[in-house]
């Protein structure tokens, strides 16, 4: 899907929705356009079979609360404005009231049916189907800025009902259809990236490849110090993709039957400015993990009109294998055995650091030396350091309660920070150390480098650090979305972090140390006078 405009949801027919369902009952009622701000133009509309009659609803909030791959539980929850609806409400007073009945059928309005459609241009994108279902709980709340801003009228306020519900089963109305091309390209999302540096997933089937541009990316796991399964994940504007939505159905119908094979496929995630592929991760035999339908918000001001809503597709992926690409390496001459020592500069076009600051790291690799310009540096506190432990009492989120202590600092470590750029020595380094000596301990046999940062202003050196021995712990690609704000605003960041320990820290102070040099006259020394008794034979000193 390719979104060009962020657009209001235009007022669509409920009466040829509700023409599409087919109910006894003369009971209907249907709920108003709000014209809500939906990113791509995506609203789910939720249809109610009850047993007196149908009621269909835009809700602007929906969460699928299982991991649909998985095909364990079935819950999904709701959130809108309150309106007039009689008998969902019905259903939620009389839940109530029966709250302490374990009787199957003690009520009229216990069970009911859902159809929840992805609505854009009038055309479901995405169906699915919830069978006997029943209000698991629900609560209004008025939602506010938690401050001040609230009480004006261009923020606002908005009462909502949040209702979760709890179903026997779920079905997918959607048909996989074999595209009749061998590649389905998607085409840009139309969002735009800092740098310009945006990523694409090509996924390759047996019976067809699809390639999707996805605004968020996240490499979960590969580049940790202890050995891990690759995985990665992606979050898009909910859009409808044949091949990848048929490995999910496979995911769902084979989940718990040990004798099944899953569908498995490989992966090529690159990383582009739209004109060179700096970056890029090869995946092979994955299977999607995880597979959610979730909605972007924060709290009022989707209501409000201050900002919007946009459903998305979650996506995870578990691989049995990765390989880097690293593109620029080769053309550096970085796997040519003739080439003996190679260098690299990179420098940052994002220029917008407080005071005009720039910090410029060096690394020191058996194969050459690379400066790259990083936005963002953070050492660690060099004099102490806070570990955390765990309690035996469990706790519902982590299942152990952490403590922490303070002791002194063993080693020096690093985080750098900063949209993908083109620094191949660094990724090589990455690439050959961790990958292939994950199953080593500490720093044995590992190829430790040496890094220098400097940082500067205006083209003055204040303030540097010397790092000796330094291994990275951790290398991750990510994509950090501020909620629905990321879409509304149509603004996303590729970063690249790199996580490194060195063995030894050495601070520089160069101001300081200008502040107490002592100039000294430029005059010859007598010691570098020349010395007579070594003139040439035919001359003598005369006594």
């Amino acid at each position: 899907m390719t979104l060009k405009n962020i657009k209001n949801i235009t007022t669509f027919s409920i009466v040829a929705l509700l023409s599409l369902v087919s109910f006894n009952s003369s009971n209907v009622f249907a709920e108003e356009d709000k014209g809500y701000n939906m990113i791509g133009d995506i609203t789910p509309v939720l249809t109610f079979t009850f047993r007196d009659g149908v009621e269909t609803y835009e809700f602007p909030v929906f969460e699928m609360n299982e991991n649909f791959a998985d095909n364990n539980g079935v819950s999904f929850s709701v959130e809108g404005v309150v309106t007039k609806s009689p008998l969902l409400h019905e259903v939620m007073d009389e839940a109530y009231k029966y709250r302490f009945s374990n009787d199957a059928f003690d009520y009229q309005l216990k069970y009911f049916d859902v159809n929840a459609d992805f609505i854009k241009n009038d055309k479901s994108v995405i169906s699915l189907v919830y069978n006997t279902c029943r209000v698991d709980n629900y609560q209004i709340e008025t939602l506010d800025s938690d401050d001040y801003e609230s009480y004006f009228k261009e923020v606002g306020f908005a009462i909502v009902d949040k209702i979760d519900f709890v179903c026997s089963g779920v079905n997918s109305n959607n048909i996989f259809s074999i595209p009749s091309e061998s590649l389905t390209d998607f085409g840009e999302s139309g969002f735009i990236f800092a740098n310009e540096m945006r990523t694409s997933v090509t996924f390759l089937y047996d019976d067809g490849v699809e390639k999707i541009e996805f605004p968020v990316f996240n490499l979960v796991s590969a580049y940790e110090e202890t050995p891990n399964t690759p995985e990665f994940s992606v979050e898009g504007v909910l859009d409808y993709y044949p091949l990848l939505y048929r490995a999910i159905d496979n995911s769902r119908v084979i989940s718990g039957i040990g004798s099944t094979s899953n569908l498995d496929f490989d992966a090529l995630v690159e990383f582009t400015n739209g004109k060179d592929v700096l970056r890029g991760l090869e995946f092979r035999d994955c299977i999607v993990n995880d597979a959610k339908i979730s909605t972007q918000t924060d709290k009022e001001e989707g209501f409000t009109g201050k900002s919007g809503f946009v459903i998305v597709n979650q996506f995870g992926f578990t691989c049995a294998g990765i390989s880097p690409v690293n593109p620029h390496y080769d053309e550096l001459g970085g796997n040519n055995w003739k080439s003996h020592y190679i260098s690299n500069e990179y420098l940052e076009p994002i220029q917008n650091t407080d005071k005009g600051l720039d910090i410029f790291t060096t690394f020191t690799f058996a194969d050459g030396i690379e400066t790259v310009e990083f936005s963002m540096f953070k050492q660690s506190e060099v004099l102490t350091a806070t570990e955390y432990t765990f309690g035996s009492t469990q706790s519902k989120s982590t299942g152990k309660i952490p403590s922490e202590f303070t002791r002194k600092a063993a080693y020096p470590t690093l985080e750098l920070r900063g949209i993908v750029g083109d620094y191949p020595l660094l990724y090589n380094y990455v690439d050959n150390d961790n990958l292939k000596t994950q199953n080593v301990g500490g720093t044995q046999y590992r190829t430790l480098v040496d890094v220098d940062v400097d940082i500067v202003s205006n083209g003055e050196m204040i303030r540097g650090f010397n790092y000796v021995n330094c291994r990275v712990t951790n290398y991750d690609i990510d994509i950090e979305a501020n909620k629905e704000e990321s879409y509304v605003k149509n603004k996303f960041s590729l970063e690249n972090l790199f996580d490194l320990e060195c063995q030894g820290y050495h601070p520089n102070n160069p101001i300081y140390d200008t502040m107490f040099s002592v100039p000294q006259a430029d005059t010859e020394s007598t010691n570098d006078l020349r010395n007579t008794d070594r003139w040439a034979p035919e001359f003598t000193m005369q006594k």
